[in-house]
């Protein structure tokens, strides 16, 4: 029974194990994670192995190659060699066949490429190959900041929404309750019960909308930072802005791939240009050979006889059906491709930047004064209550206030949300 009963109690356990909590203090801490455990960073790291391997092996050619090799030959009609009669005492021409039946070979082939351009440049676009997939990880990490930032302060406003939405949910709730008594007093009428209702519906809506804005934001965070789902985020830092006009706007790291697919172009070019040199290799052979004339093999000493060579080979060609001279053509296309998709995607960051910068100044403006608006709507809303409670204003016009001070809250978060969404983006290039 004992036993029974700690297995089920630990199967509970398992069941209701704490999720880890992660806590992000900034930004900072946020890119750190993600940088360490983000997927398509995993990949990239992966792949500049892989690529560092390839080029390795393009290398190879720099070095001679080696072959063992053993063959036996059954020569079933072996060749004959005219020759003068005379030598054998017989008329006219005598053909005699010379070798044995069967021939063993074994031994070592040695072989160098000498003079191989095409072999030495593919070498190259390797290691530019290499290069680019850093750049390229080097612009997925610019954008990745960029998403992470405007997740991270799209939850934080979502966070500060919420807080505001359960105070304005309780004055709702108040006001719900005092019109609800004097409505009952029949010193008012069932619309501004209605009204007062309606509002108290509004905030709630709003805290909902903002309350699923957060999950999201915190979900493709998970995505982003590579965290596991059981994992619960807790964001520390309130939403802050400063109105800095002045900041510093990095490099563009999403331009240098475009660079480098130029190089590769030209490269591939060079390489196109070098099929129509000639090809110079050096080749070796040590061995041994055996001649028998029955279907057997002898290891006995004085059996195998030397057999060595060496030789120049060269490989030059003339004529291939005009395939390498169009496309070489096909591939100076290539290169201009790369370069005008290089020339648009600098003119597009360029333009992108300056809209950035200016988009900043103009939210960061527009977020001020509607944090002023919205303060001093708040104020209003007080002034208003106080009145009413004393009777100065009637339930329509503090309804109207309300209502008001609603508005101006939701266009300084909606400000305050498009601001923090351009500053990520401006971080992510610092």
């Amino acid at each position: 029974m004992d036993k029974a009963l700690k297995v089920v109690l630990a199967f509970f356990l398992i069941l209701n194990k704490p999720s880890a909590q992660i806590t992000i203090n900034n930004l900072d801490d946020l890119w750190k994670i993600a940088l360490a455990q983000n997927p398509n960073q995993k990949v990239y790291n992966l792949k500049r192995e892989q690529l560092g391997y390839d080029y390795n092996t393009s290398q190879s050619f720099y070095y001679p190659q080696a072959a063992a090799s053993f063959n036996g030959q059954d020569n079933l009609i072996q060749s004959v060699t005219p020759l003068p009669g005379i030598i054998f005492n017989k008329p006219g021409t005598v053909y005699l066949q010379f070798g044995k039946h069967y021939t063993y070979n074994t031994g070592l082939t040695l072989s160098k490429d000498l003079f191989d351009w095409q072999a030495l440049l593919q070498s190259k676009i390797a290691k530019e190959n290499s290069k680019l997939n850093n750049v390229q990880q080097e612009a997925y990490v610019q954008t990745l900041k960029t998403q992470l930032g405007q997740y991270y302060y799209t939850a934080l406003v979502a966070k500060a929404s919420r807080e505001i939405a359960e105070k304005d949910w309780l004055l709702a709730d108040s006001i719900y309750g005092a019109i609800k008594n004097k409505f009952n007093q029949g010193l008012t009428d069932a619309s501004a019960v209605n009204q007062a209702e309606i509002n108290r519906n509004n905030i709630r809506q709003n805290s909902l909308q903002s309350e699923q804005l957060y999950n999201q934001a915190i979900a493709n965070i998970k995505i982003l930072g590579g965290i596991p789902a059981s994992s619960s985020i807790v964001l520390i830092n309130p939403v802050v802005y400063d109105q800095s006009t002045n900041l510093r706007l990095g490099n563009d790291k999403t331009l240098v791939p475009f660079m480098n697919s130029i190089t590769i172009s030209d490269l591939q070019h060079k390489v196109q240009q070098a099929s129509f040199l000639p090809k110079l290799m050096a080749t070796g052979y040590f061995g041994f050979q055996q001649f028998q004339n029955n279907l057997e093999m002898s290891f006995a000493k004085n059996a195998w006889t030397d057999y060595q060579y060496i030789g120049l080979g060269l490989n030059w060609p003339l004529f291939t059906g005009f395939a390498n001279s169009n496309k070489l053509k096909g591939i100076s296309i290539q290169k201009k491709v790369a370069e005008q998709n290089y020339n648009a995607a600098m003119e597009q960051s360029n333009i992108n930047d300056s809209l950035l910068i200016s988009n900043y100044s103009i939210c960061s403006n527009m977020t001020t004064t509607s944090e002023r608006s919205f303060n001093l709507y708040g104020k209003n809303l007080e002034l208003s209550l106080q009145k009413f409670r004393e009777g100065l204003i009637s339930i329509d016009v503090y309804l109207k206030t309300f209502q008001d001070y609603l508005a101006a809250e939701n266009m300084y978060l909606s400000n305050l949300s498009n601001l923090c969404l351009t500053k990520a983006a401006i971080e992510a290039r610092q």
